[in-house]
């Protein structure tokens, strides 16, 4: 099987309860992975539902979160430049074709701009 990585709507659709993401969250559990920026925007969220941030903080230990490194910088950079991507999106999409992983996105603008890469909609 495959590895999967979620960007942060996709995380945010697990964490409502969609069906299909979660199917493929237990499913794939040991091959879930998301980028270090999904990470940050994850805890810049604020809630006042201590159950929504405990959800989060569990989930972002039992995940595994890829660091950027210059494989990824360099793919990052490429997708800003030629495909003019927002730079959190850039690196998502460069981590994915990198390590070789399907991105998870509910983005169709993303899903339509982006090349060398397996997308599949959380939804």
């Amino acid at each position: 099987m495959p590895g999967y990585l979620l960007d942060t709507n996709s995380i945010i659709y697990f964490f409502n309860g969609e069906e299909k993401i979660s199917r493929l969250v237990e499913k794939a559990k040991d091959k879930i992975f998301i980028s270090f920026i999904a990470k940050i925007e994850l805890l810049c969220f604020e809630s006042e539902d201590e159950e929504v941030m405990k959800k989060i903080d569990e989930f972002l230990r039992e995940i595994e979160v890829i660091a950027i490194d210059d494989e990824i910088i360099a793919q990052t950079i490429e997708y800003r430049r030629h495909m003019k991507l927002k730079v959190p999106d850039a690196i998502i999409c460069a981590t994915a074709k990198v390590r070789k992983l399907i991105l998870v996105t509910a983005d169709k603008s993303l899903t339509k701009k982006i090349k060398g890469i397996k997308v599949v909609s959380p939804l």
